[in-house]
């Protein structure tokens, strides 16, 4: 009989944000511990929140095995491997000053908008080990801003977001970037006439990857349906999970939740245009006969299940300005987007800012957009970069046409 082990402890300092006044602080301490074993087969799991022993655990877990659930044991061997990429953002015991600092500077400088939501700072650690003499860890500190923002001569709840995620702080940078968004919201645009590049969030290859799941595409039932292997979009696209420290992206670790490295910590689902992989965990990579692409998920004591930790399209060029000279539409935050089974993407547009050789320059109407996922990250694919209208984080985005549908 094998067993595996995967705990996650993540420690919360949350700000909540009321009026443009730092309200409160909440300290939230979560320890998860998951136990697997493996019999003949089959797979039993038992979950714990919070400290406890682990023998006991472990025997719930092998009581488990009574549900019969089939499941392959596959276990890595003598594999050692630590990422602890954790460093201090801000000290716990400077968290509210200097919160507050941020958001009275906000105030003061932005005297017609009103700030509220969140800003938490996260401890986060992980660690998997078998009974195969496998061990792996990861740590990371990170800052997590969401502000909602809103004018304060609007009758809406909310007009505006700013979100940013990095490992590091820098007062300056955060209310610069925050400016560039609200100095020129008063500057209300028309909806250009010409046809111009859409530069939208990097999550929009979501709607991709849905349909890159191995049980879907095996059901018959993907939109790519006897594609793997061939072409389906534009040269300049490569979509991978990439796990690798160097990745900004926090919260991912090198391993998934079943103790799966890639080699080279990567993991592609299109390369070059060439839909090459399929999103799987244990159970499917070996009832499909495919390879292993590292993100198995599971939620507390659940069965595993795929997923798309640290996902990314490859960048065409180092920055925004490399890829758009002159204008563009640049899609602050969409809400309610979907894609019917025929591929047709829509997105409904909440704000949008006119994009002009690098700078923001006045808010357009709403509106929403619409495009084939075939020609999005085909023809009409025009390339993806890091996004250098804003300083804080690095945020990567996407760039194409669409088709604008005014409201």
């Amino acid at each position: 009989m094998l067993n595996e082990k995967l705990t996650e402890k993540t420690t919360s300092y949350g700000l909540n944000i009321a009026g443009g006044v730092v309200d409160s602080l909440r300290v939230k301490e979560d320890l998860k511990t998951v136990v697997r074993v493996y019999d003949g087969g089959k797979i039993g799991i038992a979950g714990r929140i919070g400290e406890g022993d682990d023998g006991e655990l472990l025997e719930a877990a092998k009581e488990k095995l009574a549900l019969n659930i089939e499941y392959p044991c596959n276990l890595t061997e003598n594999q050692t491997r630590s990422e602890l990429t954790a460093k201090t953002v801000i000290k716990p015991t400077e968290l509210v000053k200097t919160i507050k600092k941020l958001i009275a500077r906000l105030n003061a400088a932005y005297p017609d908008f009103i700030f509220s939501n969140k800003i938490n700072m996260e401890e986060y650690e992980k660690v998997y080990e078998n009974s195969k003499n496998t061990k792996y860890a990861y740590s990371c500190n990170y800052l997590s801003i969401g502000l909602v923002i809103k004018y304060k001569a609007s009758a809406n709840i909310m007009d505006l977001f700013y979100g940013a995620e990095a490992d590091y702080y820098d007062e300056d940078a955060i209310v610069r970037d925050i400016g560039k968004l609200l100095n020129v919201y008063s500057t209300k645009l028309p909806m250009p006439d010409e046809e111009l590049p859409v530069i939208v969030p990097n999550e929009t290859v979501r709607y991709a990857l849905l349909e890159m799941v191995a049980e879907k595409y095996a059901s018959g039932s993907s939109l790519f349906k006897d594609k793997l292997g061939e072409k389906i979009f534009s040269d300049k696209v490569s979509i991978l999970t990439d796990r690798s420290p160097a990745q900004t992206q926090n919260g991912v670790s090198f391993f998934d939740n079943e103790g799966v490295v890639c080699k080279d910590d990567k993991f592609y689902y299109v390369k070059d245009g060439v839909f090459c992989g399929l999103a799987t965990y244990k159970r499917s990579a070996e009832k499909l006969d495919l390879p292993l692409s590292g993100g198995g998920y599971s939620d507390f004591d659940s069965v595993p299940s795929a997923s798309f930790m640290g996902v990314k399209v490859t960048e065409t060029a180092e920055k925004l300005n490399d890829i758009i000279k002159g204008k563009a539409i640049y899609v602050v935050y969409t809400s309610g987007g979907d894609m019917t089974p025929d591929g047709t993407l829509g997105l409904p547009v909440q704000l949008a800012y006119l994009y002009d050789n690098g700078k923001l320059v006045g808010a357009l109407p709403e509106f929403s957009l619409s495009a084939n996922i075939n020609d999005f990250f085909g023809k009409d694919f025009i390339g993806a970069a890091k996004n250098d209208v804003f300083e804080y984080c690095d945020e990567k985005v996407l760039v194409a046409k669409f088709k604008i549908n005014k409201a």
